[in-house]
Parts: C-alpha cells; structure tokens; sequence
C-alpha cells in the first residue's frame, strides 16, 4: 500500500472512468453507454502529456482510484455460455462470481484496446500503475479477475517490444499511501449506499457460490437504473420528484416501447430482495478480518491502532436502515398513496357528509403527507456527497500525506484541510451530458489530479481535459460484433454534430 517516496516522484490520479462495454441504440436508449463519448482517445493524451512533462529519470505513478471499469453496466451474456445462467442473469447481468466477472472484464477490454495501450505505455517505460478499487469494480477483489488485466497487459507491453516487470502493477482493495505525499482512496466507504461493511472481504457465500456482497448502490445500477436507459446513471438526473418522474415518463416511455413503472416497482422489490438476503451473511464478521487488517497496517507501514482508526471511519451499509432502503425506492410514498385512495373510496361509500368526504381526501390527507415527509427526511446521496470532506479531514489528523483524494462522488474540488494540506475530489471521466435529442457533454469533468513531490515540498493541479464545450465525436468506430443495422444507425446519429 505504500510507496517510497523519491525526491523528484510525480503522481497521476484520475477516477470514475467507468468504463464499459459499448451499446448503440437509435432512440438515445441507454446513451451513456456509446462510443460517441469514449474517453480513450483523450485519456491517451493526458497520460503522454503527463509523461512529458516529467524529468527524464522522474519516476510516475498513474493511481487509477477506483470504478475504473464498471462491471454493474454490463448486462451481456456470453453464447453459448460457459457456465449456468439463469433467466434474472440474461434480464440484468451476471453474478458478481469470479468466472463471470473475468468474462465481463474481457467483453469491456475488447472495447477499450486503446486505453490498454496507453497504460502499456506507461509500463515499458518502467513507470507504475496502481489500481485502487472502488464500488463499481470490487470485482477485482478476484485474483482471477486482477490476472485478467494482468495478461492483457502483458500482452501490450510485449507487442510494444517489453516486458512487464514484476511489481510494476499494484491492486490495492482499500487504499494508496506515500508518507508525506499522497492518500487516495476511491471514497464510497463514506457512503451507505455504496459501501461494503468488510471492505478487504466482500464476499459471502450465496446460491451454492462465492458472490461479492454488492451494496445497494450497485444493486439498484444492475435491477433498476440499467433497465431505466433514459437515465444516466453517473449523473444525479433520476433523483426526481413525482411531479417530474411523470414529465420524463411522459417525455420518453408514454409513447415508446420501453418500460418504466414495473421496472422500478419489480426492481426494487429485487433489490430489497437481495439486500435482506444476503444481510446477516453481509454482516458476519469474516474469522480472519484482524489478520487482514494487520496485513493491510504492514503493508503501509502504519501501527495497529492506525489501521483501525482507518477502519472505524467507515460507515455500515444501509442494510442496517430497513426504513431508508424502502424510502430510497419510494415504497414508502406508494404505500400511503395506496392507504389514501383506500380511505378515499371508503368515505365514498360511508353514509358521512359530503363535505367530509371531500374535506378528507382534499386537505387532511395531503396535510398528513406533509408531515410525514418533513419527519421521514433523513439522509440522501446529497447529503454523503457534502460530508465527505470531513472524513478527509480525519484521516489528515491520523496520516502525514499533504493530499488525500477520493472519488466516488463525480464532484470535482479543492477542500483546504490545515497548513499545506488539502482534499481533492478527483471528479469523473464518465459522460455527464446535457440535451435530450442531441446530447452533448457538460464541461469541467474528465478530471484529473498531478502531484508533484520534491523532498518536502508537494503541490498539485487539479484540471479537466476538455474544452470549454464538448460536444460527442463525429466519428464512430464500433466493435465488429455490432450488428450492420446498428451500425448503419449509429452513424445516422452522429452525422452532423455541431463543433465547439
């Protein structure tokens, strides 16, 4: 987990790639997911720039914190496939297992040659690449998965004339430390939607198999939002009141062959589903979590009592908060609308008066959902989002590195925590957009974070690799295995985009 510092070392921390493997559909369905806005071309340019502005012997650091690739957004089945899978699996993805992560791995680096060239770039050189994991790429907890990558990148460092040498990739579970530099960790151990209560043992024992014990945020990517493909889900966007979810249902499901409603009602029952299932396996304390614990404060060199400082700053998954899961999904405000229409037509047929059959439905029963809501509010991922900084700060108080970074929160900033020392938010890469029809990137992300270390003295950029406005690519290159209809479509789509 740590690093030794040399007097000239440069470091490049980016986040929330989320890569995945590429789908094209003709309606906008699922945008999020086109070519159009593959970062590859741009993350090449970065890393080469990086590399020349360093001192020739400076060695570099490329710190890829976390939800690098995002297996939740892959929902194809190999054929014929390899191993059972059942109807669920072919409706929302594979099992987060080791077999079948390692195929989703596979099926998203076919589509990202580039970025697997770029990093072996970095490698030949002799220069470091450090995979800090996060919540939407916890599959690499596999050593079968992490192998994976492994090969692949073994293979490109030899087509370019090298070899990888040992060491030179390093997987961290929780997080990435230099004493007196840098502290980076993806961040959704801040987050009880996103967080997973062993982080160095996620997995469980489930349906006769060895399954990741995904968190609700994950969960609710794979059964709800994957199947919603008019939401992005790296954006805010499907948080919504009820007043706008029916402008959107009415905007893009009303009059088209895609479904909402029982997708989020049998996709949430699901999630809930999971997430009971799976609890008491979820919070039985793995026998050998002190031993890894110890392992994790050896590897960084930091005392006993550090690493567990480290690990109370982490918060329990939502499992524990039944109430909020059914807030989350809005079962809550569905069982009272369904109370309400009850108690409505039970008046109805009542031998009352009519006022009290009308005063009823019309004042009382909105006066009690007013209140209900101003007591029931509680927590949102606004909320997770806004405090993140202060356990920045605590970990500033247990640790010497002049920077602690995270992910996670697709918010890119600065927060000074003390005397030359500062939390950086390290944004995403994923494509945040704006416009219905004809939608365009939002400008500020593709972040990234340089950090350059000279003995004592650390300062660091945080940017963004866009333009003022971005618009998508004009030119689509797409895999082979997408069907020539598609295909015909996709450049239909990007025709005539219009440029900065």
């Amino acid at each position: 987990m740590t690093d030794r510092t040399d007097p000239s070392s440069r470091y490049l921390v980016v986040s929330d790639l989320h890569l995945c493997d590429f789908e094209e559909h003709a309606d906008g369905w699922k945008v999020h997911k086109s070519a159009r806005f593959s970062i590859d071309e741009d993350f090449e340019a970065l890393v080469d720039e990086f590399v020349q502005r360093a001192e020739p012997d400076a060695p570099l650091v490329l710190v890829l914190n976390g939800d690098i690739f995002d297996f939740d957004l892959v929902t194809a089945i190999p054929e014929p496939a390899p191993w059972p899978v059942s109807s669920s699996e072919r409706k929302r993805g594979l099992l987060p297992t080791a077999d079948k992560s390692v195929w989703k791995l596979r099926r998203m680096l076919s589509d990202h040659s580039r970025f697997l060239r770029t990093l072996a770039g970095l490698l030949v050189r002799g220069h470091k690449v450090v995979y800090v994991m996060g919540n939407h790429d916890r599959e690499f907890h596999f050593t079968q998965v992490q192998d994976a990558l492994v090969e692949e990148l073994r293979n490109n460092v030899a087509a370019l004339g090298g070899q990888l040498a040992d060491g030179l990739v390093q997987f961290e579970p929780w997080f990435y430390y230099v004493p007196g530099v840098i502290y980076a960790e993806h961040g959704q151990q801040y987050d009880f939607y996103s967080s997973f209560r062993y982080v160095l043992s996620p997995v469980v024992e489930a349906d006769g198999q060895r399954v990741l014990a995904l968190a609700m945020g994950n969960l609710s990517n794979r059964y709800l939002v994957g199947r919603m493909g008019y939401f992005n889900p790296h954006a805010s966007d499907y948080i919504l009141n009820v007043f706008h979810y029916v402008a959107h249902w009415l905007r893009f499901y009303a009059f088209s062959r895609h479904g909402i409603l029982i997708n989020w009602f049998w996709g949430s029952i699901l999630v809930i589903a999971r997430l009971a299932a799976l609890k008491k396996a979820t919070h039985r304390r793995p026998d050998d979590y002190d031993v890894l614990l110890d392992e994790a404060g050896r590897r960084a060199g930091l005392m006993p009592a550090t690493i567990q400082a480290l690990g109370e700053l982490q918060r329990p998954p939502i499992t524990t908060r039944f109430f909020r899961i059914l807030r989350e999904f809005w079962i809550d405000r569905l069982t009272i609308a369904v109370l309400m229409t009850i108690g409505t037509v039970a008046l109805a047929v009542t031998p009352v008066p009519l006022w009290v059959k009308l005063m009823v439905p019309l004042s009382s029963f909105p006066l009690l959902y007013f209140v209900y809501e101003s007591l029931a509010r509680g927590e949102t991922i606004f909320t997770a989002e806004h405090e993140v900084p202060k356990y920045a700060a605590k970990i500033c108080g247990l640790l010497s590195a002049k920077v602690i970074t995270f992910g996670h929160t697709h918010r890119p900033r600065v927060v000074p925590l003390a005397r030359n020392r500062s939390f950086v938010d390290t944004g995403t890469w994923a494509p945040i957009t704006q416009g219905d029809r004809t939608p365009s990137l939002v400008p500020g992300y593709r972040n990234y974070l340089v950090i350059v270390a000279k003995g004592d003295d650390v300062r660091f950029t945080l940017g963004s690799w866009m333009p003022a406005r971005s618009l998508e690519r004009p030119a689509v290159t797409l895999p082979e295995r997408v069907p020539a209809t598609l295909r015909r479509g996709v450049r239909e789509i990007g025709a005539s985009p219009s440029r900065a």
